[in-house]
């Protein structure tokens, strides 16, 4: 149970149907697990830079082990009996799984409102005739630039634009809904606005972040390889807001998970069997593996309510200012409970800074 009143998220959405918004709002008080993201594999045919799930195949086993279909369809159905209905597919490249079609096909006939998370280039030939068969509500391609050039330099693979402008156009054909997402790095950063206007032609949607995170999870990199210069940045990650005596951007009462759409309504599944609140968690400790959904599920908010802002942050000069998460302190600090001095040093100096300038 929550031991103080928060806003659901869904309050906020102003663009949210009326009816899904109650519904969300049922979902929020009761702590039904409504939106799910099964992320099943770490396999992709990209190797993009920033990609902190991607694992070489032979590196799997060193992580963990990917559910078989058998075991993805039988926790779909444990947690549609749990109250799921929006239900997310990425990965790595969902498509890579070795048995996606037959997950797909069950996934699809289960009653799910189901986004397809992908880079499209995968989307032909047999791929293409399933889902013109059995259509997800919408995809999501992440688009990394608008030529081969470019998608070189971020996915390190050839005709990368341009096999994924093939997926598209072929999502296109068969009407399926599809949002457009770009990653800016700095080996794309010039083509973002060639991006926006790929977008634009198309009539789609699109939208662009340049907020990196640290790989926690196996992927091998590191940040400052292709991280855009913070100048060049929207505000996000551990930007700060320059005055906090007009605006209170972060609330000490409201727990690490409190800021999140998905809190007490969303999870993740992650490829190696863990439940998790966030794609940048996997030290939740809950497997799927050992515990029925239900009960992972009942932890899982268990441990959201319980997680509390690690002490240092309560005394912080810079407090309502520096913008975080639980997410923030997993992947900036290697744990849920606590700050390093690293990241307190980046987060002051930059709050110094902004001052300066208004």
């Amino acid at each position: 149970m929550m031991n103080q009143e928060f806003e659901p998220a869904c309050r906020r959405m102003e663009w949210l149907d009326p009816f899904y918004k109650a519904v969300w709002e049922k979902a929020f008080a009761d702590a039904i697990p409504i939106s799910g993201t099964f992320e099943l594999t770490p396999r992709c045919n990209f190797a993009c830079r920033m990609c902190y799930v991607h694992l070489k195949e032979e590196e799997i086993p060193k992580y963990g082990k990917e559910f078989t279909a058998k075991e993805w369809i039988q926790i779909a159905q444990e947690a549609k009996d749990a109250g799921t209905t929006w239900l997310c597919i990425t990965g790595g490249e969902p498509l890579t799984h070795p048995e996606f079609e037959t997950i797909w096909k069950e996934l699809s006939q289960m009653g799910f409102f189901i986004t397809l998370q992908t880079n499209a280039s995968l989307i032909k030939g047999r791929m293409a005739e399933l889902l013109e068969r059995y259509p997800p509500k919408r995809v999501k391609v992440t688009l990394y630039g608008t030529n081969d050039d470019v998608y070189q330099k971020v996915c390190r693979v050839e005709k990368g634009f341009t096999r994924t402008d093939a997926g598209i156009r072929t999502l296109k054909e068969m009407k399926i809904p599809i949002d457009l997402v770009s990653t800016v790095i700095r080996q794309n950063q010039d083509d973002v606005m060639k991006m926006a206007f790929y977008a634009y032609i198309h009539g789609l949607s699109w939208a662009g972040t340049g907020n990196i995170r640290k790989s926690v999870r196996g992927a091998d990199y590191d940040v400052q390889d292709f991280l855009i210069k913070e100048s060049s940045r929207e505000p996000g990650g551990t930007i700060i807001q320059s005055d906090p005596a007009k605006k209170k951007v972060m609330d000490m009462n409201r727990k690490p998970c409190m800021y999140c759409r998905d809190y007490r309504v969303g999870y993740w599944v992650l490829w190696n069997g863990t439940m998790s609140f966030c794609s940048f968690i996997n030290e939740t400790g809950l497997s799927i593996r050992k515990l029925p959904f239900p009960e992972a599920w009942k932890r899982l908010v268990e441990l959201e309510d319980a997680l509390e802002w690690p002490e240092e942050c309560h005394g912080c000069t810079v407090k309502n200012e520096c913008i975080k998460c639980a997410a923030t302190l997993a992947t900036e600090c290697g744990s849920l409970s606590k700050v390093n001095k690293e990241f307190c040093d980046k987060v002051k100096n930059k709050v110094r800074d902004r001052r300066k300038i208004v």
